[in-house]
């Protein structure tokens, strides 16, 4: 991981006719901690909705099961639709910022408004129809907001530095923040939504979430702009004359390594989602304990943060897809043993969703093959897309978060889950079965994606030199 997370830098000067770093520069410990707080601010607008944002509708607003499942669905529909534009509007940005920076300068502060709004309920005078209509309107906004932000900032990784080794270390170092940021959300989230809501842990009210979104957004905005500030643009296209988006996007959809990406992380992260989303319910109806709830919540991103700094470094030497045959059967593995624990036997419980969390050091290389793939399809049909690659990525993280919440949330209304009731024992059981088997058997099913992953190591950093040599040619022409 070239130095993985230690932040070492080796400084080389930059011909005057080059545009990209040289080969040795390295990024500083700074910038990497400045890009990697990117991804802190979005688990304070993503995560907190992902967590909270179905039970908030179920037991707040009201709405069924088979509602919020198909406000999710209709909003990542669209995302198939919207996500793609906004990354080939990106890479045809042009702007004193670069390509990606000035949608995280201006984009910001609209996110943070429809992160605050999507966790308000007006009564509409009791119209269901129109509170579906404001549920719709404030998720798909703030879809759409977050592909704008994200999109261009997940996409600066690919264009920081050509060298593979500090990609996988902006992508550590992202994915150790998006950890930290789950673990803040898990400890500060349901304090501040009691708190919120009078105090008493008796009534959990509207009130309680939008102002503990507010609180968050207030916190994420910043920490947005310092990745605009420090994270600059070095790596632009050999091919600076314009590119049609029918190029741009048979490009992407013709590279064998990035539809693998895609599936991998469909596959991951609507296990990783889904848990995510009705985890809240296993500790609230199943264990009953909502007194441990700002326990149990952060263990798995205190874990996947421990996980990344520890094992994920072993990438360099035995190579990504390696590393994500171990994290995905781990993680399966640990999951059907939780099944397997008894709801009172706390401790075993603590220690399994800590050892969950240890085995999703995975993240961070699946992301890390991304601007590998955008090399070699840069190298091969003559097309850099950063935008347009990240928007494939985008998409199937958001049809994860969609799937993994419907079909989950769905699943519970079929084993009987009741709001704000004392759950029978068939529902008590369906709810293991959606946090624990369920997902256990995705990571299985990731495997296969990554089995057929072509990309190695050596083959990216043979395109690098290959990109090295037509860059220096067409410098010097």
């Amino acid at each position: 991981m070239s130095k993985g997370l230690d932040g070492n830098a080796v400084t080389e000067s930059i011909s005057s006719q080059s545009i990209i770093v040289k080969d040795k520069e390295r990024l500083s410990f700074s910038t990497k901690i400045s890009y990697g707080l990117g991804d802190f601010a979005s688990q304070l607008f993503w995560s907190f909705s992902g967590s909270y944002l179905t039970i908030f509708y179920t037991d707040v607003v009201g709405f069924t099961p088979a509602i919020v499942a198909m406000i999710m669905l209709v909003a990542r529909i669209l995302d198939g639709v919207k996500d793609p534009m906004i990354g080939v509007l990106a890479d045809r940005t042009k702007s004193k910022y670069g390509r990606f920076r000035p949608y995280i300068l201006y984009g910001t502060p609209f996110l943070a408004l429809f992160s605050v709004l999507a966790f308000t309920a007006p009564g509409f005078g009791g119209n269901t129809e129109a509170k579906i209509a404001w549920a719709l309107f404030t998720y798909i906004g703030l879809g759409l907001l977050y592909t704008v932000v994200n999109l261009p900032y997940g996409s600066l990784a690919a264009v920081m530095s050509k060298d593979s080794g500090e990609r996988t270390a902006l992508s550590s170092f992202r994915m150790l923040f998006t950890n930290l940021g789950s673990v803040l959300l898990a400890v500060i989230s349901m304090p501040l939504i009691l708190f919120f809501s009078g105090g008493t842990g008796e009534q959990i009210t509207a009130k309680g979430y939008t102002m503990t979104a507010l609180v968050l957004s207030v916190i994420a905005i910043p920490l947005f702009y310092m990745v605009f500030f420090k994270c600059k643009e070095v790596v632009q296209p050999i091919n600076k004359n314009k590119i049609s988006i029918k190029d741009s996007l048979e490009a992407i959809v013709t590279s064998k390594s990035l539809i693998c990406i895609f599936f991998i992380l469909l596959v991951s992260l609507t296990a990783f989602f889904g848990r995510m989303g009705v985890q809240i319910y296993y500790y609230l109806y199943v264990i009953k304990r909502m007194d441990l709830i700002a326990l149990f919540m952060p263990l798995p991103a205190i874990g996947a943060a421990i996980g990344i700094i520890v094992f994920a470094r072993f990438a360099k030497n035995i190579g990504k897809k390696n590393m994500l045959y171990i994290s995905y059967s781990l993680a399966s593995l640990s999951l059907l043993l939780l099944y397997f624990v008894d709801f009172n036997n706390i401790p075993l419980l603590l220690i399994g969703t800590f050892i969950f969390g240890l085995t999703q050091f995975g993240i961070p290389l699946v992301i890390a093959m991304v601007p590998d793939a955008i090399d070699e399809m840069e190298d091969t049909k003559g097309v850099r897309a950063d935008g347009t690659a990240y928007a494939a990525t985008s998409i199937a993280t958001k049809f994860a978060s969609a799937i993994g919440g419907a079909a989950t949330v769905s699943l519970l209304g079929f084993f009987g889950y009741v709001a704000n009731a004392e759950q029978t024992a068939e529902a008590m059981n369906g709810i293991n079965l959606v946090v624990n088997i369920a997902p256990a058997i995705l990571f299985l099913l990731a495997i296969i994606p990554v089995k057929l992953y072509g990309l190695t190591e050596e083959k990216a950093a043979k395109i690098r030199e290959s990109l090295d040599e037509k860059h220096l040619n067409k410098d010097n022409k």
